[in-house]
């Protein structure tokens, strides 16, 4: 009897061994080529070079970006680069505007900090739209930016996800500004993704391994 509950205590322990190598492999930075790499060491980039992204690396960029899937290939969005500092500036005045006497999350909470910038200083400013009518584009949205973000990482690139400025870019009293960018009636702006070459080395960041459970 003690030879069979030392058995079963050795399984035991086994078998929770293996679950813990399992959780280890998941935060283990390191890649084993070149995509999983870039997707492994990618992070979001809070402060920015004044160098302008090159054209050729956005048409990179853009062709990877559109070649996200998306159900039944509908491809239901829209993408506007704006590298016009001039554009870019007047977006971030009427961010500020609208933070002020709000509670803002973030790095928006600093919106009335001298210098601040939503776009966190990037030279270029992707702006991405969904179709309103598609159920699935805000997933297939989502697909598209990470195709940005990985391939701009892959290129020398940092970016940045921005949710917070969609608030001012949905707004009916900022029309007039948001007319600029040419969006069709039946989108919505979703999303902008700051984009440069970046000025910091951000650390990793935790990652909650514990919320992947093999089911063997």
């Amino acid at each position: 009897m003690k030879k069979v509950l030392a058995v079963c205590f050795i399984l035991v322990f086994l078998s929770c061994h293996r679950s813990d190598n399992k959780n280890d492999s998941l935060t283990n930075n390191e890649g084993e080529n070149e995509m999983i790499e870039t997707i492994l060491t990618r992070r979001s980039i809070r402060k920015y070079k004044p160098q302008q992204v090159e054209r050729a690396k956005l048409d990179t960029v853009m062709k990877a970006a559109i070649y996200a899937p998306s159900a039944l290939n509908k491809q239901p969005w829209e993408v506007r680069v704006v590298q016009n500092k001039e554009f870019i500036d007047k977006i971030n005045d009427r961010f500020v505007a609208f933070a002020r006497g709000r509670e803002m999350q973030g790095s928006a909470s600093r919106a009335a900090e001298p210098g601040f910038s939503v776009f966190h200083g990037a030279p270029t400013v992707i702006v991405l739209a969904r179709d309103k009518n598609n159920h699935s584009s805000m997933l297939d949205v989502g697909l598209l930016t990470q195709n940005i973000l990985l391939s701009a990482h892959a290129l020398g690139l940092g970016t940045c996800p921005i949710g917070s400025v969609v608030s001012i870019l949905t707004d009916p009293a900022n029309k007039e500004l948001v007319d600029l960018l040419k969006i069709p009636e039946d989108y919505e702006i979703v999303l902008a993704v700051s984009l440069g070459y970046s000025d910091e080395s951000p650390v990793v960041k935790e990652r909650y391994a514990d919320k992947v459970i093999y089911m063997e």
